[in-house]
């Protein structure tokens, strides 16, 4: 088969291993439909600048159209090109063998790909918006349906006070909101097309450039041929905006998992998500979430493959940037599928809520209460904070809870204290008592839900 780049060479045929060595179709492939799509516009635009006649821009576009079927079809197969560019130049000259030699007017694989990309980027980015707005509506309704719910809070795994399970549940959609703005945001970065800047140089053409943009929906066309071919921020920037996704849904993943443990207890997750043991019958393993968690690893790793990638390469373009697609694609294809388990996965979820109940039972959740009940007393904090540390000191000698001690102990230990202190070692008490917006209080967290579910109700599935 003829190659692209053949002209100057006395042989083109490449010792077969160096091909597959230079070789990209495996990896890019995926941007059949994108080059199709491109190619069919350029020939749209090389007949609207006068580059090709209306009879051969009719002979051109069935053939592109028969092979866009075939793409959407899964019918057409590339594997034996070099490359998709290859792979389209091939298909339309085993049809129109003269006509295809018009095809590649005024155009390099330097700019195609970059491109083909964009427009893969812009139709994917779109996907993972849809998937976050899904998994964060999913949360609300979790966040709904066990609003009451009352859990211990964590810090470095230990219990430090109550909180609303909703309140938690609503912490992830924060996060999500976060990635949606960023995955918005590089949106835009990508929405460029770069079609018309050549190899490097442009072109000494008349090709219309912004025709070629509105055609494939891109908002604006690159400044700065150079840069167009060789800028691969954009996919940088989409990586790092996946790799925030990831790392969040590896936290929100490690909470279950560490919830539905029998240490924890309180939370249980669908079986459709966990698997036995091969040895122990009594396990029921979280194994997706763990290896939600553990791919997060992955994508990180690919988001550091790029920054070498491009750390010292010379403008502008090296075949080096051939090794971007694979952490893109690889990296958007981990991020999409986990958002899509985790939202399913969240719908499984239930509490056992006497067995929180149990937890609540232990006081010393309730030794910041007794600190600010104090500061309302007008004792200073830090005196506040060493007089309720002395409390349950003193239960931990007697292996006690605070409230086994009588009003006379607690007394010797501050004249401040009363008897209402004992109303206090409750967890409603607790998180209704908490007076700051944002915070765990019942009032805030359910104007929060209400927030999310108005805001939700206007983005799309």
């Amino acid at each position: 088969m003829a190659k692209l780049w053949g002209g100057r060479f006395e042989k083109e045929d490449m010792i077969p291993f160096v091909m597959k060595f230079t070789s990209s179709i495996e990896v890019d492939k995926i941007l059949a439909y994108y080059d199709c799509l491109s190619t069919k516009v350029h020939v749209e635009m090389l007949h609207k600048t006068g580059l090709i006649t209306e009879k051969e821009k009719k002979e051109f576009l069935p053939i592109l159209e028969q092979l866009l079927q075939k793409i959407e079809k899964g019918t057409f197969n590339p594997e034996a090109f070099e490359d998709i560019h290859s792979a389209v130049q091939d298909y339309v000259s085993s049809r129109a063998p003269e006509l295809a030699k018009k095809l590649h007017t005024g155009r390099s694989r330097n700019e195609q790909v970059v491109n083909d990309v964009r427009l893969y980027c812009k139709d994917h980015l779109a996907m993972i918006e849809e998937a976050i707005i899904s998994l964060q509506k999913a949360l609300v309704v979790l966040a709904e349906k066990n609003f009451d719910v009352i859990i211990p809070g964590y810090t470095h795994l230990n219990r430090a006070q109550p909180i609303l399970f909703s309140h938690l549940t609503l912490a992830y959609v924060e996060m999500l909101q976060r990635d949606l703005d960023r995955v918005k945001d590089a949106y835009k970065r990508t929405d460029v097309s770069v079609m018309g800047s050549g190899a490097l140089a442009g072109a000494a053409l008349e090709l219309d450039r912004k025709f070629i943009a509105d055609k494939l929906g891109f908002q604006s066309i690159s400044a700065n041929s150079i840069d167009a071919v060789s800028d691969r921020d954009f996919i940088v920037e989409i990586v790092s905006a996946l790799c925030f996704i990831a790392v969040h849904l590896s936290r929100i993943a490690e909470d279950m998992i560490l919830y539905s443990t029998p240490e924890f207890g309180f939370l249980d997750i669908g079986e459709s998500y966990c698997t036995g043991s091969s040895l122990m019958p009594q396990k029921k393993n979280p194994d997706v979430l763990e290896l939600i968690r553990g791919r997060s690893s992955v994508i990180i790793g690919y988001l550091n493959t790029l920054f070498v990638l491009l750390k010292a390469l010379p403008h502008s373009y090296n075949r080096d940037l051939q090794e971007d697609k694979k952490p893109l694609f690889e990296s958007m294809r981990i991020v999409a599928d986990e958002l899509a388990i985790m939202k399913d996965l969240v719908g499984t979820l239930k509490l056992k809520k006497s067995y929180v109940k149990a937890l609540l039972e232990d006081e010393f959740i309730y030794a910041t209460d007794i600190a600010e009940y104090l500061v309302r007393k007008g004792v200073a904090f830090k005196d506040a904070h060493d007089i309720a540390g002395s409390i349950i000191k003193k239960c931990i000698k007697k292996d006690i809870n605070i409230s086994d001690m009588s009003i006379a102990e607690l007394k010797k230990i501050s004249d401040k204290i009363d008897e209402d202190i004992f109303d206090l070692l409750n967890a409603e008490t607790s998180v209704k008592n908490k007076k700051t917006p944002g915070s765990t209080n019942p009032a805030f967290v359910k104007k929060e839900i209400e927030s999310w579910k108005k805001k939700l109700k206007k983005q799309p599935e």
